[in-house]
């Protein structure tokens, strides 16, 4: 038999096309891997606008179902099965198909690479005379010289057709191909979800972003957002007039899914599909898996905002503002109980942030100070949200005193100062007046020493002692 395959030709190759721009296309010979799949849709565009297949091309014959089957990973499981097969193994099966045996569905065409024990093929056989021939003197037992005796009246054409009808059998290529008594096994079923992991090329995932790939796309796009609502949202920059920090904002925003805001602020501002922006801002939706279940607008919440040197103030700001009014990274604590957040820089005594509110134990001893302005909030589970009525006033009471924090010599020194006694004071002026203070305070060791010499001072005078006898 003809060698049909020698494993230097790919029995399958698949033409992919960009579903919006149908010109940007490339061919793929299957069995192809995840990876280089990924690297082409992405050369094509068709991660971001979507792909098809356009068209199938098949390296063997009476192979209609490979030709119109849509389904990638079912192509690259046959594929993948033929390939596996030795040229010879390879040579019978293309033999079975054209006899138009398993070639109906994928399906078949799968299970026959699985099965090529159950037919005999018989090689160099071209007509049924042959066929009778190779019955009559190889592989059946009859006695050759009575054969010979009867040759000439033996219709072989007619015996051949008898055999073939007989076995089921058909001659095919040259080949006589007839079914054995070996049961045909169904390895695949037709379900795409049944096909075996090592054969799936393409899955929804597979266009997703990778982790790194996620972080460089939001950061470049919270970019773009800050930069674009600095030039035509009016009122944007004053409210928000730290860029760094409104551009973190908006990257935990992207990276957390949280895309419905940006993207009905830009609509607002005139933005569609058809500006940069805005579709860049779809195709990042689509490729990071984007669930609007997830996503809700950012919504105004009362917070107490605590600066130094200043009683605690309500103000309603969304989420997006925690950055500008901290003015950088912050970390959330609760040192009041789950239910109550503080919000203060992650980095407020290295960057030098003036020491704000002290924070006391159950003993009323201070064992950590904060630095810089916090805000305090309300909690919901693992939610930052409104701070409710109760617990603004109570923990406006809670730093209604404002504290003051002042160095001398080696020794941070802590005021509790009364808002009234700020009002004409500047904070150089209130400086000033708390190191004079501090330095004519004497120290405990000074008054205690002075005690003693004011003690001394006002002993009585000792007495002389007379060392002769009793006056007589």
């Amino acid at each position: 038999m003809e060698k049909r395959y020698d494993g230097s030709l790919f029995p399958i190759s698949v033409r992919i096309v960009n579903k919006e721009e149908p010109e940007r296309e490339q061919w793929v010979e299957l069995p192809t891997t995840q990876q280089a799949l990924r690297e082409l849709l992405q050369n094509i565009g068709g991660d971001r606008q979507g792909w098809y297949l356009g068209e199938v091309d098949c390296h063997f014959y009476n192979a209609a179902a490979v030709e119109d089957c849509t389904d990638i990973n079912e192509l690259n499981y046959l594929a993948a099965a033929l390939e596996a097969l030795t040229d010879g193994e390879f040579g019978s099966y293309q033999a079975i198909v054209d006899t138009g045996r398993h070639c109906d569905t994928i399906q078949d065409m799968i299970n026959l690479t699985e099965n090529l024990d159950c037919y005999d093929i018989e090689p160099n056989i071209q007509d049924y005379e042959d066929l009778a021939q190779y019955v009559l003197h190889e592989r059946d037992t009859y006695d050759y010289s009575t054969l010979r005796a009867l040759e000439d009246y033996i219709d072989y054409e007619a015996f051949g057709r008898d055999v073939a009808e007989s076995e089921g059998g058909s001659i095919e290529d040259d080949c006589y191909i007839s079914p054995t008594n070996s049961p045909f096994a169904e390895f695949y079923d037709g379900k795409p979800e049944t096909i075996p992991a090592g054969y799936i090329v393409f899955t929804p995932e597979l266009l997703l972003l990778t982790a790194e790939e996620k972080k460089d796309w939001a950061e470049d796009l919270a970019i773009q957002c800050d930069s674009f609502f600095r030039d035509f949202d009016t009122g944007y920059a004053e409210k928000y007039p730290e860029t760094r920090s409104q551009v973190a904002a908006f990257y935990d925003w992207l990276t957390d899914g949280k895309i419905a805001f940006l993207e009905s602020r830009l609509k607002d501002l005139g933005q569609t599909e058809q500006d940069a922006l805005y579709s860049d801002l779809q195709d990042y939706k689509k490729l990071t898996a984007y669930d609007p279940a997830l996503d809700d607008l950012p919504t105004a919440m009362q917070i107490l905002v605590v600066e130094p040197r200043k009683t605690p103030c309500l103000r309603e700001v969304e989420e997006s503002d925690f950055h500008s009014i901290l003015g950088g990274d912050y970390s959330v604590t609760h040192p009041f109980g789950p239910e109550v957040a503080v919000l203060c820089r992650e980095d407020g005594r290295e960057s030098g942030l003036e020491w704000n509110r002290a924070l006391y134990n159950g003993r009323g001893q201070v064992y950590d100070v904060i630095a810089g302005t916090f805000l305090v909030a309300g909690m919901d589970g693992d939610k930052i949200v409104s701070l409710p009525d109760d617990l603004v006033n109570k923990y406006s009471r809670r730093f209604q005193t404002i504290e003051v924090y002042a160095q001398v010599g080696e020794r941070t020194v802590m005021f509790q100062v009364p808002q009234d006694n700020l009002a004409d004071l500047s904070n150089r002026d209130l400086d000033s007046i708390l190191r004079a203070k501090l330095e004519k305070r004497p120290s405990l060791r000074d008054r205690l020493n002075a005690a003693k010499e004011e003690c001394a001072a006002q002993a009585a005078p000792e007495k002389n002692i007379s060392r002769t006898g009793p006056e007589r």
